[in-house]
């Protein structure tokens, strides 16, 4: 039983190498893992080094049936005590076979079965390597203060909303804005992105000609496509209808039609060819 736990495991783990710069290595990883297994309830190991986080991310529900459950393939990350330089690090079970493949700073993760693997790593030119079973470390939860991008995103467009309400002194499309948002959350098993749809909907209701109502429509656009790509805000500043600063950061694969939502006067910033593009906007008049 406790094999075929393993092999689930295995076949829904994702590792990877990203660069880090100045921000959160775990706030990467999590943004990343968000985005590809589309969940923000996930267990993780990262591990820094010279600029990179190297990791492995996994949806929180396929260790439930084994929460203690060490990952052997850690201790095969550069610095950790089996790591050998490049090369196929193997972890072998009696219907699966992993590898981990590390090379020129590229990480490979493959789950197969052992003969169907073992076929694909012998045309690689790299020494394989065998772990014990008994090698590894824990992954571990990711802490709640950082859980979500949509929800953190979203908790940010409430509060901006709030702000913006205090400085017009209009509170009839705030509140209904709020309204709609807490509304959506309270609905059991609604996910993000219906929850945006549903702010989008109220907000398109309110009059456009409300000056709080376009601003409320310019947060929510901005955010969502942020969100959307699988990115984060770093800061955002609106002024009145007409001046508005912002830095957000997105995966640098990101097509021309997520920069055209952000608006005019973008300038970008490709941190580094894997994988981030910072954008950023000036306080100018749209």
């Amino acid at each position: 039983m406790a094999a075929s736990y393993q092999k689930s495991i295995y076949a829904n783990l994702i590792a990877g190498r990203l660069p880090v710069g100045s921000g959160s290595a775990q706030k990467v990883v999590m943004n990343h893992a968000y985005a590809i297994l589309g969940s923000n309830r996930l267990h993780c190991y990262c591990l820094e080094r010279a600029g990179y986080v190297y990791f492995f991310a996994i949806e929180s529900i396929h260790l439930a049936s084994e929460p203690g459950f060490k990952l052997p393939l850690v201790d095969a990350l550069p610095g950790m005590p089996l790591h050998r330089g490049d090369g196929i690090y193997t972890v072998n079970g009696p219907d699966y076979a992993a590898a981990l493949i590390i090379e020129a700073g590229s990480v490979r993760l493959l789950c197969q079965e052992p003969e169907l693997l073992k076929d694909y790593l012998a045309g690689l030119d790299l020494r394989i390597t065998e772990l014990p079973a008994t090698a590894g470390q824990s992954l571990s939860s990711i802490p709640q203060a950082i859980h979500g991008i949509t929800e953190r995103v979203s908790g940010f467009i409430l509060k901006a909303s709030y702000g913006v309400l205090l400085l017009s002194g209009v509170t009839f499309v705030g509140a209904q804005a709020a309204t709609a948002y807490t509304q959506s959350k309270n609905i059991d098993g609604l996910n993000p992105k219906a929850v945006e749809n549903d702010l989008n909907t109220t907000l398109k209701k309110l009059s456009v000609q409300q000056p709080l109502a376009r601003q409320l429509s310019r947060i929510q656009k901005v955010s969502s496509t942020v969100v959307r790509s699988g990115g984060w805000i770093e800061r955002y500043h609106l002024k009145g209808e007409g001046h508005e600063q912002f830095e957000v950061v997105l995966p640098s694969w990101v097509s021309q039609d997520y920069l055209d939502a952000l608006g005019r006067d973008v300038v970008t910033d490709l941190r580094d060819m894997e994988g981030l593009l910072t954008v950023r906007k000036l306080d100018k008049e749209r």
